[in-house]
């Protein structure tokens, strides 16, 4: 697939986007949907719902939490790894996190706040105070039923926002029953215009600028196309 969405240019995009949610109601995605603000759903801990909406699972022991974010299989996790345990490994979180969702929503992740996350879970799990959880330090923590805490950060993504989109909504709807995707989501319309004002944003020009669209062969650089600027009649009939 994938970002520019099966042909269909932005401004088409634009024009159709209204009608789209007809295809289907995607409760799933929504309630998977996150910022750094967002607080697990109602009769779910933090871990709970990190586990259901990253790894699939509703049933697993302590070992496999550790263990799924082991990523070095170092019986160990360190500050890296504890940070893309709660999808701050990473600058910013784009759109809701998910691959979906408004790029006004984008936020930033400062390094106060990943320091902030590391120190309170080594604080709680590292007992030798060696900068590390170990494995051995996670069981006893773990043992009376604790869990990974709610940091205030959303759900923890651990993917981009393209393999996000792909794990919660592609390969749920179009990988294997839709691939000539003929049926367009709502979900597939936020993650293309989320792409595309992405790029928009974090483009280069030869200048180095960032922000702005170099036309070759030409001393105009344009600046960032706002959607809402675009007239009335390119977007519906």
């Amino acid at each position: 697939m994938k970002s520019q969405l099966f042909g269909i240019s932005v401004f088409c995009l634009v024009g159709v986007f209204p009608f789209l949610g007809l295809a289907h109601e995607d409760v799933d995605a929504k309630k998977i949907a996150t910022n750094l603000a967002e607080k697990p759903p109602n009769g779910l801990t933090w871990q709970q719902w990190h586990m259901q909406s990253e790894h699939g699972l509703d049933e697993y022991d302590s070992n496999s939490v550790f263990k799924l974010h082991d990523l070095r299989n170092k019986n160990s996790l360190n500050s890296d790894d504890i940070l893309k345990l709660y999808g701050l490994y990473r600058d910013e979180v784009v759109g809701s996190g998910n691959g979906m969702g408004s790029h006004d929503n984008s936020e930033g992740i400062s390094e106060n706040l990943k320091k902030d996350v590391i120190s309170k879970i080594l604080y709680l799990m590292d007992t030798n105070n060696d900068g590390e959880v170990s494995l051995e330090e996670w069981q006893q923590y773990s043992k009376d039923g604790k869990e990974f805490p709610d940091m205030n950060v959303g759900v923890g993504h651990h993917l981009s926002f393209e393999e996000e989109y792909e794990q919660h909504h592609w390969n749920k709807y179009h990988a294997k029953d839709d691939p000539d995707v003929n049926t367009v989501h709502r979900e597939d319309i936020e993650h293309e215009l989320l792409h595309h004002e992405h790029e928009l944003e974090h483009g280069h020009n030869e200048d180095g600028e960032t922000g702005k669209i170099q036309i070759p062969n030409n001393d105009k650089t344009y600046n960032q196309i706002h959607l809402e600027n675009i007239p009335f009649k390119f977007k519906a009939n």
